[in-house]
């Protein structure tokens, strides 16, 4: 059950989304740009990897508003990292969080640029607005987004050959996709508000099995919801010719493979034994393993 998890992060979005529209304000980008990114960013989604970081601020027992820029600087990169997919050379999707793609909304160059600005800007919050270890956790926040983390994990998912699609390969795929990001959220947040390395390294092992796990589901929910549930349109993975677990595996098979991750995210915790905090970190495992039923 994950119910915890559901109370809390619900109730941390409205704050999240304060936080968000303020640090967009205060960047002062003129015109349709700021009119394109803000479209984006105030979607709605559920502010996931924000929440995370709370989470392990609350965890480390650590003042709130230290984790805040870094927080929201996650979560402007996500929102990049959704506008390029939605693009026509990529996922060819026109619907995101259930109202039209940035670029549907606005033009195809448009969105491009807005994600670029999200990309770039998230790094102007925590230079501006960040008192954290800046250099600690910038390895895990750079790393996550760039050439050696989720862009990289998209170069994978476009070109990786029919005779390499094993499942082996998609767990390296998923890893730089999916995981570096949540392991940015996580142990990056640690490693922002200067914990110690045997935490960091817990939470990106817990981080790195977790975010597998949430890609595999993912994965599962585009062959079995609608896309009046998701938001977006499904079947788009079987139509761009993808790979994913439930294509090379199947359904069945793909669950086991959620539950044997989320049983390893979950062991990466015991670092954090008789910390409260802990138990909304195992219930979002629970949650990511939920998405798959």
């Amino acid at each position: 059950m994950a119910d915890l998890f559901l109370k809390l992060l619900k109730a941390e979005k409205e704050n999240t989304e304060k936080y968000l529209k303020f640090y967009l304000d205060s960047l002062h980008i003129p015109g349709v740009l700021h009119e394109a990114m803000y479209y984006s960013l105030s979607a709605g989604g559920k502010r996931l990897r924000p929440f995370l970081a709370i989470v392990v601020c609350e965890m480390l027992g650590k003042p709130r508003e230290l984790i805040m820029p870094y927080a929201c600087a996650l979560e402007f990169v996500h929102t990049f990292s959704l506008i390029h997919d939605d693009l026509p050379a990529l996922d060819n999707d026109d619907l995101r969080r259930g109202r039209p793609s940035c670029h549907k909304a606005f033009r195809e160059d448009i969105a491009i640029l807005a994600g670029d600005a999200l990309n770039t800007d998230a790094f102007s919050i925590l230079f501006e607005f960040g008192e954290g270890n800046l250099k600690k956790a910038g390895r895990y926040f750079a790393k996550a987004v760039g050439g050696r983390g989720m862009v990289l994990g998209q170069i994978y998912d476009c070109t990786i050959p029919e005779s390499e699609r094993t499942t082996e390969k998609l767990d390296f795929i998923n890893y730089y996709k999916t995981s570096e990001l949540f392991i940015a959220a996580t142990a990056g947040a640690a490693a922002w508000l200067d914990a110690d390395d045997s935490q960091i390294n817990a939470l990106e092992e817990f981080a790195s099995n977790a975010g597998i796990a949430f890609q595999i589901s993912d994965d599962i929910l585009d062959i079995t919801s609608t896309t009046e549930k998701l938001g977006k349109k499904v079947g788009s993975d079987a139509a761009l010719n993808k790979v994913t677990y439930p294509t090379l595996i199947g359904i069945e098979k793909s669950r086991a493979a959620v539950v044997e991750r989320i049983e390893k995210a979950k062991a990466a915790l015991s670092a954090f034994d008789g910390n409260s905090w802990k138990n909304v970190l195992e219930q979002f495992a629970d949650y990511v393993m939920d998405m798959a039923k």
